[in-house]
């Protein structure tokens, strides 16, 4: 009699399985890895927004920093009107929704890098509309839109971008019902952002940001917060990613639902060449 595969099998990475440890490392360093293109891209564009705003009004462009770090972007001057403010996100959310509408239906550990931009982007973006904080606060204040609006098109953006985010956890060699999770996203994200405090008491006092910009404060100020605030949030992802999310995946559509892969080392390839020329170009730009 032919019996059915069960649900854990369904949900189990086929092959050999290698040790704990070994896996949890190699899914600890790919999501380390695809920090830094991912954020790169995200400054990219949301400060190009800003940017290409004030060339079409005519203004200059004295200062475009980016770079993937976690430390916070800038393009100056700004302009204090509500285009300038709209132009980063709305930039960020077309480009990146593009890509994710482009290749969704391809994702793969080797698309990886540019599936997660999409649901990356949403939550940066979402937090900041959720908390009304920088853009969105200048956005509210020139407009005099309801603080509800924000707050309420924040927590549908929030829902739907951490559900994207976390539904590509499979890609990193993390299965629904692993509670190995629970270490791995948080230590990938606290990695990631303790280096990007050291890189800014490395690398901005005396750089052009400082002497020329006077913003060295400010970005210490913000960067020192940054670890607790990564940790928080990704203990938040990795915990919805084992209860609700391994809950709702049976339930979901084939189109929502990804099978999780085992990792070898030859998956981190990619990732670590990317990482490494976004580090190359960030630490150039922000010099």
């Amino acid at each position: 009699m032919k019996t059915e595969p069960s649900l854990v099998t369904m949900m189990e990475p086929q092959g050999p399985t290698p040790p704990a440890r070994t896996s949890m490392l190699r899914s600890t360093l790919l999501l380390f890895l695809l920090l830094f293109p991912v954020n790169l891209m995200l400054m990219v564009f949301h400060e190009g927004g800003h940017a290409l705003l004030t060339l079409v009004i005519g203004g200059p462009v004295s200062m475009f920093y980016v770079h993937p770090f976690s430390m916070p972007g800038y393009a100056r001057p700004g302009y204090d009107n509500v285009w300038h403010h709209v132009g980063g996100a709305a930039l960020l959310l077309s480009v990146s929704l593009l890509v994710f509408i482009l290749c969704w239906k391809r994702r793969s550990v080797s698309y990886l890098p540019l599936v997660i931009f999409f649901a990356y982007s949403w939550v940066f973006q979402a937090y900041s509309i959720l908390l009304i904080q920088g853009d969105f606060s200048n956005i509210m204040r020139l407009t005099g839109i309801s603080p509800i609006v924000f707050r309420v098109t924040g927590s549908i953006m929030t829902a739907v971008g951490i559900f994207l985010f976390v539904s590509l956890f499979p890609l990193l060699g993390l299965a629904p019902r692993d509670l190995k999770s629970l270490l791995v996203v948080p230590a990938a994200f606290s990695l990631w952002a303790l280096l990007g405090l050291m890189v800014a008491h490395l690398f901005v006092p005396g750089s052009p940001i400082d002497f020329v910009h006077g913003l060295k404060e400010e970005i210490f100020s913000i960067e020192k917060m940054l670890p607790i605030v990564y940790l928080i949030s990704s203990v938040i992802f990795a915990g919805i990613y084992v209860t609700i999310y391994r809950w709702v995946y049976p339930r979901l559509p084939g189109w929502l639902r990804t099978d999780t892969v085992q990792l070898t080392w030859k998956d981190l390839r990619l990732p670590a060449v990317l990482a490494a020329i976004s580090v190359i170009l960030g630490l150039i730009i922000i010099t």
